[in-house]
């Protein structure tokens, strides 16, 4: 049986790699897309972001871009996000945001 939701991202909220090994985080991941992914979850995964900017979790963090903009509403959050902390992949989102519009 599934966790629920909250669960889940209370577990991605601690999240911290442990010798650079981003696969927990990569599990969480996985077990969260299986579930109806709440609202909440936009702000805590792009927490994800402002918690490591320097780091692309191994490749882990696209999981969450491919997530995020899966989700309904996301962009004011990303937006306002982006704007009050900065950090590469937010910007890379940003980037994807304005091409599209464009196209």
């Amino acid at each position: 049986m599934a966790r629920p939701a909250e669960q889940v991202l209370a577990d991605i909220e601690a999240f911290r790699p442990v010798d650079g090994n981003w696969l927990p985080l990569d599990d969480l991941l996985a077990e969260l897309w299986s579930v109806v992914v709440p609202p909440s979850a936009i702000l805590v995964l792009l927490g994800v972001f402002d918690r490591f900017p320097d780091e692309d979790g191994a490749g882990v963090f696209w999981s969450i871009v491919h997530g995020l903009e899966a989700l309904p509403g996301y962009e004011p959050a990303l937006l306002e996000s982006a704007e009050l902390r900065p950090a590469p992949f937010k910007r890379i989102m940003v980037d994807r945001l304005r091409r599209a519009a464009d196209a």
